[in-house]
Order: C-alpha cells, then structure tokens, then sequence
C-alpha cells in the first residue's frame, strides 16, 4: 500500500525547502571577503608604495616586444612629482619614435605615422590621473571608491576582485593575490586619440627596484594585440626638466589652439 503525504507534511516540507534556500542564497561569500581598503593597505605596505616620497622625479627603462609582430623596441618612461608631469617613449626599429605626455596641462601624443594629438575630453582626464605616483598605490585622491567584488581565479593564482572608481567616472579592477597581496592581475579602460580600448594587464617576478617592488614582467592585452614589458632599471632624481618639454610639433599645436 503506498501513502501519499499529508496536505500538512507537503506544505511543512514546502515552508523548510522555501527556508533552507533562503539560507543558502545569502551572501556569504560576500560578508567573508576582505574590505578593499584593508587589501589596499597590505599591497601598499608590501610594495612600498610611498617609497618615492622625497624624490623629485623618476626614470624607467623597459623592454617593449610585441610578439604578434615580431618587434622588440625600448621604452622609457620619465615621471615628475611636484608638478606632476609623465612622458613617455618607445624607439620603434626602422618607424622612429611613438612618443605621449602630460606636462600638468596639456595632455599629448606623437607617433610617425599619425603625427601630434593633443587630448581632450576622457583622454586628457585619464591622463591627469595616471599622472599620479599614488596610483600605484591605489591611494591617488582620483580614486574615490574600492570595493572587493569577489574571490575568483586570475592569472593562475587565487585572488580578490576589486572594483575602483575614479572622479572622471571611469572604473578598474585589481586582482590582489591572496597568498601574497600582490596584484596579479589589471583590468581598466584606455581612451586615446585612436579610440577607447579594454586593457588588461598581468603582473610576474615582482623585485625590488631602488627601494619599492615592482613587477619585472607585465604582459598587456589590447585591442587584439599582446605587449610585454619587462622591467629593466628604475632611477631616481636623473631626469632633467627638458624631459617633459612639449615636443615642437605638440608646441605648434598648442599654439594654434
């Protein structure tokens, strides 16, 4: 003989099975995951990242390979904390320069094919903000939010997911590593005169360069293309002013501006 449940047994089970989903869809992840302000304060103590505090201006020296392309090229980027102003260039073989700037007014670029730009608009904000040394750190004033979003798997390693956003309104993500702190992982987006572009970036064989850790290899995703940086010297107070002189192309530019 087969017994058919009560109309009092079916509704019970009905009110524990409602119940128990209830529990198991809470965010219990979420209320596990680390604040983004104490992930941020781990990988700034960690790397360092106020260690250019007291040096007026900065010099890096990288490898630039495309592999797609078969192209190697060296880069260099100059940097000036107090005013802040960046420049930076890559000797392209056979092509010539590609050179891109912010002076603390006028953002630029110049490259042999298309000549000078000056930016505007999203480009010339995102250039003011990248301009900050404390980017690096995830502390620039720029940043006006982090959140940790989630705990996931990037570039091999496990990971938090965090979200910042920026007073011009564009957003990016870090992932911090969860055995070590280091971000391991970049995602943001690049507004340039050619276009807006996702960027993302994965970060290896972190070393102390004159005083603060930084990776040696970093290996870029856009637009179809991969680029990888390799890290080879980081200088401190050898960069002459001229360095961020406007270029006389951008010059004529701003000028008939």
């Amino acid at each position: 003989m087969t017994f058919t449940s009560s109309p009092v047994v079916v509704a019970t089970r009905a009110a524990i099975g409602l119940v128990f989903a209830a529990v198991t869809a809470m965010p219990v992840a979420a209320q596990s995951l680390p604040a983004a302000k104490d992930l941020i304060e781990k990988w700034a103590s960690t790397v360092n990242a106020q260690g250019y505090k007291g040096h007026k201006t900065s010099r890096a020296t990288f490898a630039f390979d495309l592999p797609a392309m078969g192209m190697s090229a060296n880069m260099e980027a100059v940097q000036s904390y107090n005013p802040l102003r960046s420049a930076q260039r890559i000797e392209l073989p056979g092509m010539g320069e590609m050179r891109n700037g912010f002076d603390g007014n006028v953002g630029w670029a110049t490259n042999p094919m298309q000549g000078a730009t000056l930016l505007s608009g999203e480009a010339l904000a995102s250039a003011k903000e990248d301009s900050d040394e404390d980017n690096y750190g995830r502390m620039s004033k720029a940043i006006v939010s982090s959140e940790t979003m989630e705990k996931t798997k990037l570039n091999n390693e496990d990971c938090y997911k965090v979200k910042h956003t920026y007073k011009s309104g564009r957003t990016s993500f870090d992932c911090f590593s969860v055995a070590s702190g280091l971000i391991v992982w970049s995602q943001s987006t690049s507004v340039t005169p050619q276009g807006t572009f996702d960027v993302i970036a994965s970060y290896s064989a972190y070393k102390d360069f004159a005083g603060m850790k930084r990776p040696v290899t970093t290996t870029i995703d856009q637009a179809g293309q991969q680029i990888i940086l390799t890290l080879r010297n980081w200088e401190w107070d050898v960069v002459d002013d001229k360095a961020f002189d406007l270029p006389p192309d951008v010059k004529a530019l701003v000028e008939k501006k």
